[in-house]
C-alpha cells in the first residue's frame, strides 16, 4: 500500500473512533528534534501551487490535496530522494489534512517541512507534521536541523504533561516546557537538544554555534 493510502486509512480510522471532524485530529507535543528524527524527509522549501487530486488505484482512490513544492534545501532523506516536488495530504481537515495559512501561500514563505515517504515515492504530511516558517525558528533550532539533531536520534524526548514524571531509561530526556509555561514552544524546544554524553547517558544541551557543549543536567 502506498504512503498516501496509508495516511488516509489511519486518518479515517481516527475519525471513526472519535466520531467527528472536530475531534478527529489531536496532535501531541513534538519537540523539533523528535520531528526531525521520526521523519523520512526534512526539507526547506516553498509551496507554489495547490490542487485537488485523486490518489490511489481505481478501487482505493480518494481525494487528496497535492502541494507543489519548490525545494531550496534538503536536510534528511538524501537516500530516498534528491528533490521533493509534491506533498500529499488528506483534502479534509477532519481527516488530519494539513492546510497552510493564506499568508504562507500568498507570500510563498519558506518552510521547514518534515514528512513521511512511502514505497511509491510520495511524501505525505498531516496537520500533526512539523511544518513551520523557516523565519520563525530560533537560531538554535536551525542549527539543530542543519547539523545536530541527526547525530542524536538514539536519544528519546518524552513530554512531561503531569507530575510526577519519571525517566524510563538513561537514553531519555524529560521535556517540561509545557508543564511550567503552558506552552511547549519554550526554552527546551527553542534552545536545547537531547544529546548522548560521553558517559552514554542522554541529557539536554544548548545548541551553540561552536557545537553541543554545556549539558546542564543528565536526565532532566
Amino acid at each position: 500500500m502506498n504512503s498516501v493510502n496509508q495516511v488516509g486509512m489511519l486518518a479515517l480510522l481516527v475519525t471513526l473512533l472519535f466520531g467527528g471532524q472536530s475531534n478527529a485530529c489531536s496532535c501531541g507535543p513534538q519537540h523539533p528534534q523528535t520531528a526531525f528524527c521520526h521523519s523520512d524527509i526534512v526539507i526547506k522549501g516553498k509551496i507554489i501551487q495547490r490542487e485537488q487530486v485523486t490518489a490511489g488505484n481505481a478501487n482505493e482512490g480518494s481525494e487528496w490535496i497535492r502541494y507543489e513544492i519548490k525545494q531550496t534545501k534538503m536536510f534528511k532523506g538524501f537516500e530516498k530522494a534528491t528533490d521533493v516536488q509534491y506533498l500529499y495530504t488528506p483534502h479534509d481537515g477532519g481527516l488530519c489534512g494539513f492546510e497552510p495559512t493564506d499568508d504562507v501561500l500568498d507570500n510563498q514563505k519558506e518552510l521547514i517541512i518534515a514528512g513521511m515517504m512511502g514505497e511509491d515515492g510520495r511524501v505525505s504530511v498531516s496537520v500533526c507534521s512539523f511544518i513551520q516558517p523557516w523565519a520563525n525558528l530560533t537560531s538554535s533550532q536551525k542549527r539543530g536541523i542543519m547539523f545536530n539533531y541527526k547525530n542524536h536520534c538514539n536519544c528519546k524526548i518524552s513530554p512531561c504533561q503531569f507530575v510526577p514524571c519519571a525517566l524510563s531509561s538513561e537514553q531519555e530526556c524529560l521535556w517540561t516546557d509545557g508543564l511550567f509555561t503552558r506552552s511547549w514552544d519554550h526554552v527546551q524546544a527553542q534552545q536545547y537538544a537531547c544529546v548522548k554524553q560521553d558517559n552514554g547517558v542522554c541529557g539536554w544541551a544548548p545548541q551553540k554555534p561552536t557545537g553541543l557543549r554545556g549539558v546542564f543536567t543528565s536526565n532532566q
